[in-house]
Order: C-alpha cells, then sequence, then structure tokens
C-alpha cells in the first residue's frame, strides 16, 4: 500500500476509534438533568416556574419535565421514560409502588380540592353542607359539569366524591361531559360553558381574574378534600436507564427544610397555595 493511503487509512481508523470511545463514555456517563413527570396542576399554578429553578441552583442539576395526568405521569414512570414523578393521586401511588416501579414516596405538601361553578349557582351547592352533597345536588338539577376525564389526581377523586354521594358516574346523561384536558384548560371550558367542575384551588386562584366562578370550599381541614403530592423516585432495579442519584436528590431536597420553606412561601395573588408536609422515604 502506498505510504500516503496508509497514513489515511490509519487516520480513518483513529477517527472511528476515537468517535467510538466518546459514544460508549457519553452512555457511560450519568446524565446531567432530571426527567420528571408530574401533574397539569404544578404547572397550571405556577409552582414548577418558581420551584425548579431554585433546585437547579442549589444542586446545579436541571429538571425536565413534562406536565399531563397522574395516571399518564405514573405510566412514564412504569415504562421508564422518566427518573421522578410528581404526582397526587394516593390510591394510584400504591399501586405504583406495589408493583415496584418506585422507590420510594414521599409526601411533600398538599392544597384543598373545590368545587367551582356559574355565580347563579343553579343547583344550590352553596347551601350544601359536603361535597358529596354538592354534587349530589348538580345531578338532580342535572346542571352542567364538566370532568377532566382523563385519569388525573383530580379526576380520581371526582369518581371518589360521586361515589360517596352514591352516585356512579359512568350513569349520568348529557349534561356530565368530559375534558379529556388538564386542570386549566378544563376551568377555562367551565366557565364558558357556565358549568360546574372540581378544582384544586391553587389552579383556580392562578385563573381566577379571568373565571368569574363561584367558589365552594368546604375547610381546608377536610381530610375528605385534602389534595396530597408527592415525589417518587423510580425503582432503577426494574428500569436500569433512570438516573436514580438525580431523582432521589430532588426528593430529598424537596422534603428538606430549604425545599419545604420555597413551597410553603409560594403564593398566587395573594394566596399561600402549598401546605409544606414533607417527609422523606427513601
Amino acid at each position: 500500500m502506498h505510504f500516503d493511503s496508509l497514513r489515511r487509512y490509519l487516520a480513518v481508523l483513529l477517527i472511528a476509534a476515537v468517535i467510538t470511545l466518546a459514544v460508549v463514555a457519553s452512555l457511560s456517563l450519568p446524565r446531567a438533568y432530571l426527567l420528571m413527570a408530574t401533574t397539569t396542576s404544578t404547572r397550571d399554578t405556577g409552582l414548577l416556574p418558581y420551584l425548579l429553578p431554585q433546585f437547579t441552583a442549589d444542586t446545579g442539576i436541571d429538571v425536565r419535565y413534562i406536565a399531563v395526568g397522574t395516571g399518564q405521569a405514573l405510566d412514564a414512570g412504569r415504562r421508564g421514560d422518566v427518573d421522578v414523578v410528581m404526582v397526587h393521586a394516593p390510591s394510584l401511588e400504591a399501586q405504583f409502588m406495589a408493583s415496584r416501579d418506585g422507590l420510594c414516596d414521599n409526601p411533600i405538601m398538599y392544597n384543598t380540592f373545590v368545587i367551582v361553578g356559574p355565580i347563579g349557582d343553579p343547583a344550590g351547592i352553596a347551601g350544601a353542607t359536603s361535597a358529596p352533597e354538592a354534587l349530589a345536588r348538580i345531578h338532580q338539577n342535572a346542571s352542567l359539569f364538566e370532568s377532566r376525564a382523563d385519569d388525573s389526581g383530580t379526576h380520581i377523586k371526582e369518581l371518589e366524591l360521586w361515589a360517596a354521594a352514591g352516585l356512579n358516574a359512568s350513569t349520568f346523561g348529557a349534561w356530565y361531559e368530559k375534558t379529556n384536558q388538564g386542570m386549566g384548560a378544563t376551568l377555562t371550558i367551565a366557565n364558558e360553558k357556565s358549568a360546574y367542575t372540581l378544582s384544586d384551588d391553587g389552579t383556580w386562584y392562578a385563573r381566577e381574574t379571568s373565571v368569574p366562578f363561584l367558589r365552594v370550599e368546604y375547610g381546608r381541614n377536610d381530610t375528605v378534600l385534602r389534595n396530597q403530592y408527592s415525589v417518587i423516585p423510580v425503582n432503577p432495579a426494574p428500569h436500569p436507564g433512570v438516573s436514580v442519584d438525580n431523582a432521589v436528590a430532588f426528593a430529598r431536597w424537596l422534603v428538606s427544610p430549604r425545599g419545604q420553606s420555597i413551597i410553603g412561601a409560594f403564593t398566587v395573588h395573594g394566596h399561600s397555595i402549598f401546605t409544606p408536609n414533607g417527609a422523606e422515604d427513601c
């Protein structure tokens, strides 16, 4: 082989080897960012844009997220598509942990579910003494109701409240509409149609200047309406591709005094949105 040809051949081999080593090294290095699936309410309240930059400033770990219903967020965790989930449906979380898809379930904060509706209150829910009674009045009056119907934590709570009223949503008529959308979008639709809906109070506060709703709340101490949020790192045993160190660091930061104080200080239009109640389980 001519010397110049041999030199070019060796150069090509060297470049190929360098590229191969770089690819292998990149695959073995831990990811510098965290992938999270979370609920629309943490986004729509404005919590995530407020909270995540402070976590990144403290730890150097960037967080990228998708905001969907809790059921969809947990499904992403089951597939190993994300490193951590931040969700609010205890019954679904228990299934996620029982199937060993979650490493540890850490309570971080809660807010309150509220029933909102037209200012005229055609179903008279303002006079109800409980959330199930309020929904029963909506059913009796066949007042328009917008359900998220998206397997979210809010949707799960709504179905629980119908059941507590002795009612089954699958039997409802045309007055019961399904948006299949997040909380902010569902509030907008309910407002446009003068309908009732169930919301977390944080997202309602974020939209209160643009959605002139009647707001009915049966007390922040009513455990039936408590909306508990938790953060769950995905278990690396069945999902070896997850960035477990970053996920655990995020969970621990959220329940630390630093993270809890930041959550407690978050307000929307002058309202405190989340009550911190962090407890580490990792």
